[in-house]
């Protein structure tokens, strides 16, 4: 499991996968920047209690909530994106790491539509979740504050590892069995996904995870398809 972790690093100087981060990152930043600039825009149009300096106070509140709340899901908005860089991103890898295997599977554009869907609504509800009922809970009780983390990094673990190793699985398997075979190493690919989570809350490292992730679940996807070979 490290081991795959360490290979996914070690190969982002890899000229294919730096010309995706660079790609991922750049459509990022200038839709998130467009986001925040038109919910900024929005909000300094309103004008709800008539008096200047409070709907300018409410407006800059609105603003910075708005923007708290973006970062806490920009990691899924660029999983979003990376899901549709997959392929350059596992083509590098195998081609350093795996060179004997044949040609990918082809997927279907509306198959792959439906993945990068489900992945961003998947993140976007469990991250509500945690934050609109788990959360006040343990807030309420208060012994169990300590918790939060250990939530958070569960939920998003069995997340990111369930997405991250199907969309490994899908370019040589059908979705049917590729899920087998994630149900079959549920337990290691929850450990590789609390990994990917607790990477993806570290500054500047977070910017790399969604590559780092899909690169280290091509090595996962292959330990435990080969693994669960008949001898």
């Amino acid at each position: 499991m490290i081991n795959g972790l360490i290979r996914a690093f070690g190969q982002l100087g890899d000229p294919r996968i730096r010309g995706v981060i660079l790609r991922a990152i750049v459509i990022s930043v200038l839709v998130f920047a467009a986001l925040m600039g038109g919910i900024g825009w929005g909000l300094s149009q309103l004008s709800l209690v008539g008096i200047g300096w409070i709907d300018t106070t409410i407006a800059f509140l609105g603003g910075a909530g708005a923007f708290m709340l973006g970062l806490l899901f920009f990691p899924a908005f660029t999983g979003m994106i990376v899901s549709f860089m997959l392929e350059p991103i596992a083509r590098a890898v195998e081609a350093r790491h795996y060179p004997g295997l044949p040609p990918a599977r082809e997927e279907p554009v509306i198959e792959m539509l439906a993945n990068a869907a489900r992945f961003t609504g998947a993140t976007v509800g469990f991250n509500l979740l945690v934050l609109l009922i788990v959360v006040p809970l343990m807030l309420v009780t208060v012994v169990l504050i300590p918790l939060i983390p250990f939530v958070f990094y569960a939920l998003n673990g069995y997340l990111l590892g369930r997405e991250y190793f199907e969309f490994a699985a899908v370019r040589r398997l059908a979705p049917g069995p590729g899920r087998a075979l994630r149900r079959r190493f549920r337990a290691r690919i929850f450990l590789c996904g609390v990994a990917i989570a607790v990477l993806m809350t570290i500054p500047v490292v977070n910017w790399l995870m969604p590559v780092v992730a899909a690169a280290y679940m091509v090595h996962v996807f292959e330990g435990v398809r080969r693994h669960a070979r008949p001898a």
